[in-house]
């Protein structure tokens, strides 16, 4: 049976590691994160960096939830342990302009990511920024479906927002493309056609759906999944949103869980 939690004490693990994390699913009390950032939690790339957000208020009402965040976590790069401007930047640009433009290369891409980031001793930091502004979600949980609702003020206007609900990677690790079991994309892919993430062991698949999108912005729905032997092992969507100004309200999707035989 399917639960779902909130909480600003659990931060993950793997390179994502310190961060809060979304909504949190559970199947019969096991949680299935490992270390994906849940459902509904967001990041932002605000004047070259990526930025997190930390939870500030959380509230629940009936079989809903309402989490205020506010935008204040900074990704930075560690090389031998320091901190480098230089490595942050360059891979902000790996990752922007060429990893996630590359499908079907970005498996190997990943592969000697992880390589040289153990060669190298490269690790992510989280640092404590001034906020950069606040975004507030809205959970409404129905049986097996999630309703999500987000609105968002920035400080800086045409900021790139992206909306991720993750899970693990090594629970979701099979997928299904038209009804029919496929295997998992690699990295990010565009989403086409019907697309679920499955869990043969629980029995469970999940997908997301665009239910409105505020007239100020252009998204973009990506399906993807990134299992590597030391840093990455999640499996989800992500919305990528660009907006023409520093606000908008009411974006709505749902992430809806099916039970399979």
């Amino acid at each position: 049976m399917l639960s779902f939690d909130i909480s600003n004490q659990y931060k993950g693990s793997g390179v994502s590691q310190g961060l809060d994390r979304g909504l949190l699913v559970y199947d019969d009390d096991i949680l299935l994160v490992e270390e994906g950032m849940g459902l509904g939690a967001c990041s932002f790339q605000i004047g070259g960096y990526t930025h997190f957000t930390s939870i500030k208020s959380i509230s629940k009402a009936g079989d809903s939830f309402r989490v205020v965040c506010k935008i204040d976590k900074k990704l930075v790069w560690k090389a031998l342990g320091v901190k480098s401007k230089s490595l942050t930047r360059s891979m902000e640009f790996i990752t922007t302009n060429v990893y996630m433009k590359q499908e079907k290369r970005q498996k190997r891409l990943l592969e000697l990511g992880d390589v040289l980031r153990r060669i190298f001793n490269v690790e992510a930091s989280f640092v404590d920024v001034p906020a950069q502004g606040e975004v507030e979600i809205t959970y409404e949980i129905r049986d097996n479906a999630i309703f999500v609702n987000l609105n968002c003020e920035t400080k800086e206007t045409g900021s790139r927002i992206f909306v991720m609900n993750e899970l693990g990677g090594s629970i979701f690790n099979r997928g299904i493309i038209d009804g029919k079991i496929a295997a998992p994309p690699t990295g990010w892919e565009k989403l086409k056609g019907a697309c679920e993430l499955y869990s043969y062991v629980h029995g469970l698949t999940f997908t997301c759906v665009q239910e409105n999108i505020p007239e100020n912005v252009t998204s973009k729905l990506y399906w993807g999944r990134e299992r590597t032997a030391n840093n990455y092992c999640w499996a989800g969507f992500e919305s990528e949103i660009i907006c023409n100004s520093n606000k908008f309200n009411n974006y709505r999707y749902s992430i809806r869980f099916r039970e399979v035989a």
